[in-house]
């Protein structure tokens, strides 16, 4: 296989798919605010005698049944689209934060819309629709700024892959002649757990041999930061179990391929500015990595 066309089989990447995911956003907001109603609510008025203290000028109308189910169904996907966005600022300053905030708490706003004195909404429906783009822009800019990384290409693989072959330089013809190859605690584990109780002579054999294959790479270097398997390609040996805070809500760390994915979230968080791609065959595991947008490919 010619490296073009290798380069054309590679999935977007996790950023990329955030950014679509984006995309897809808008355009349903765009219909929710296309369907939605503004009127004049503020009350005082010349001679009223009272006069209510923040009051805005203007406020959504009530929604028909259908409307509020097409606010509810898209706060979902704001949610989830949320969480797995905010992972990639770990650790933000002070005025990303307060941008952050602004921009993703507009958009929660808007849908549920229990705010009483809204003044972020506009008279009409096509300030309103460039107010929504304005909230976007500033989150497509925020990713920006993300840092920058060394390390182009980051291959993540599980354990069923690493059975069928352990040579961790498979990947090449897919992503390229440089990445960085990151071992998970779960997978290693799993790895120790075949080697002992695989259901079959060849499971087991066949664990040993990725065993064997992996501590000989430990020999190459430093496996905190990278040992040369061949080439342009290094592995990391990482050592930190994920936690639940931060990460989606389904994701149950008692299952391994959970942690995968949980594990494989907080990398991509801790190198925003890799392309982090995650080798796997393994069917559900595959489900679960397209359920966040992490893309995963196989060796050729």
């Amino acid at each position: 296989m010619s490296s073009n066309r290798a380069r054309r089989s590679v999935p977007p990447s996790y950023s990329q798919r955030l950014l679509n995911e984006l995309d897809g956003i808008a355009a349903s907001y765009a219909e929710v605010i296309a369907g939605s109603t503004i009127r004049y609510v503020n009350p005082n008025n010349e001679g009223g005698g009272v006069y209510f203290v923040g009051a805005s000028n203007y406020g959504w109308g009530p929604s028909d049944a259908a409307h509020e189910a097409a606010r509810m169904a898209l706060l979902g996907t704001v949610r989830d689209w949320t969480t797995r966005f905010q992972l990639m600022f770990r650790h933000p300053v002070p005025t990303v934060q307060e941008r952050l905030d602004d921009a993703l708490g507009h958009l929660e706003r808007w849908l549920i819309r229990d705010v009483h004195w809204d003044h972020s909404i506009p008279s009409d429906h096509e300030r309103a629709q460039h107010v929504l783009g304005g909230v976007v822009k500033t989150l497509k800019d925020l990713m920006t700024l993300l840092p920058a990384d060394d390390v182009a290409v980051r291959v993540l693989p599980d354990t069923n892959i690493l059975i069928d072959n352990p040579d961790l330089a498979a990947y090449t013809s897919v992503v390229g002649a440089a990445y960085v190859v990151h071992l998970l605690p779960v997978v290693l584990r799993e790895l120790d757990d075949l080697k002992r109780s695989g259901r079959t002579p060849e499971l087991r054999e066949a664990a040993r041999r990725a065993d064997r294959r992996l501590k000989g790479i430990r020999d190459n270097g430093d496996v905190r930061t990278g040992a040369t398997v061949s080439g342009q390609v290094r592995a990391v040996f990482e050592f930190k179990e994920p936690r639940p805070e931060g990460l989606p809500e389904w994701l149950d760390l008692s299952v391994p391929d959970d942690q995968l994915v949980a594990a494989a979230l907080l990398l991509k968080s801790e190198h925003p500015g890799s392309a982090l791609y995650i080798a796997t065959g393994d069917l559900n595991l595959q489900t679960k990595l397209a359920a966040v947008g992490l893309p995963c490919i196989e060796a050729t």
